[in-house]
């Protein structure tokens, strides 16, 4: 029986991936690092720190600034959310609705630092729409790890086949499906390859056709 309902933040409750992805590509850009692609930014998504050095190493032969472009990017999000606000991801009013009526818990389960996850949620008017924020700074490992999502369990007071986990990229997804949640993927900036569909649970285009899964 589920008992609550984990969701990442950025590109899964707040449309702000796509936000992201440009001021990463941006930035990296502006420091001179032309070679720093679309895909890259992709696959940035949810990945710890740790992990996001060992890519770039790999790929670029350590010749990228991770840390730089990092927190350049950081400055341009923050710009960009303080100007035009923070658009909230399709259907999530409903699914929270429902949550709340049925007595479910749920839980914000992000990479982001925790302070800035709170101060995300409030300038979106989130603030009391979740039980817990777990930021994936306060685990040994973040995604794809599953560290955040056990830690999330625990806090809720429930084991990970107990609760549903929503996420919109593969290292969310990955992070998820390793706690051993029951993982949605709801699509964000890219859909799950063959080989991350068979992990799924299920695929919902968005947050509202969760319900049906909770019925």
């Amino acid at each position: 029986m589920i008992k609550a309902v984990l969701f990442d933040m950025d590109g899964t409750v707040t449309d702000t991936e796509r936000i992201y992805n440009r001021a990463w590509q941006d930035s990296a850009h502006e420091l001179g690092y032309s070679m720093f692609s679309y895909q890259d930014a992709l696959d940035l998504r949810s990945l710890n720190h740790e992990d996001a050095h060992k890519m770039f190493a790999e790929r670029h032969d350590g010749v990228v600034d991770i840390e730089a472009v990092r927190g350049l990017c950081r400055v341009k999000v923050a710009k960009e959310l303080e100007e035009n606000g923070i658009p909230l991801k399709p259907g999530l009013k409903e699914i929270l609705a429902y949550l709340k009526e049925h007595n479910l818990k749920s839980a914000i389960v992000t990479a982001n630092q925790l302070e800035k996850a709170v101060e995300r949620l409030h300038m979106a008017g989130l603030s009391n729409d979740f039980d817990e924020v777990i930021s994936a700074h306060e685990v040994p490992n973040g995604k794809p790890y599953p560290d955040p999502y056990l830690y999330a369990c625990e806090k809720l007071g429930f084991t990970p086949e107990e609760c549903i986990a929503v996420e919109d990229s593969p290292n969310g997804v990955l992070s998820a499906v390793r706690a051993g949640c029951k993982t949605v993927m709801v699509p964000d900036l890219t859909k799950p390859d063959d080989e991350l569909r068979k992990q799924l649970f299920a695929v919902c285009p968005s947050l509202d056709k969760i319900i049906e899964i909770l019925k």
